[in-house]
């Protein structure tokens, strides 16, 4: 495929599913006439806590708590690990949060 595509998704990204691409060949077998769309670029902008927006929104100073980041830790790196797994070899994935919080952003990558 060499032209230039875009999906853009607001959509449960951990539970994204796979897109494949039908081909079109008879030489090949039933079962290898799809394969695995991959993307050149992938950004998975996570849900977080929302900390590093404190100062132009005071309101969630209320709300906010220490166990809100570290409890969405597990769901950013299953939406990560998904953003990766969807990522061509080669690719680049822009891993994104309005977080400050090293268990939401430094932790996550390094995982």
């Amino acid at each position: 495929m060499c032209t230039a595509n875009l999906i853009v998704t607001n959509h449960e990204a951990q539970h994204f599913p796979g897109c494949y691409l039908k081909m079109d060949c008879d030489i090949m077998g039933p079962d290898q006439r799809t394969s695995q769309l991959l993307f050149d670029r992938v950004l998975c902008d996570v849900p977080c806590s929302g900390d590093g927006t404190l100062r132009k929104a005071p309101d969630l100073w209320r709300r906010w708590n220490t166990g809100t980041g570290n409890g969405l830790h597990n769901l950013q790196i299953s939406v990560a690990m998904k953003g990766l797994s969807l990522l061509k070899v080669g690719g680049k994935m822009v891993y994104s949060t309005c977080s400050m919080n090293p268990i939401e952003n430094e932790a996550v990558v390094a995982e």
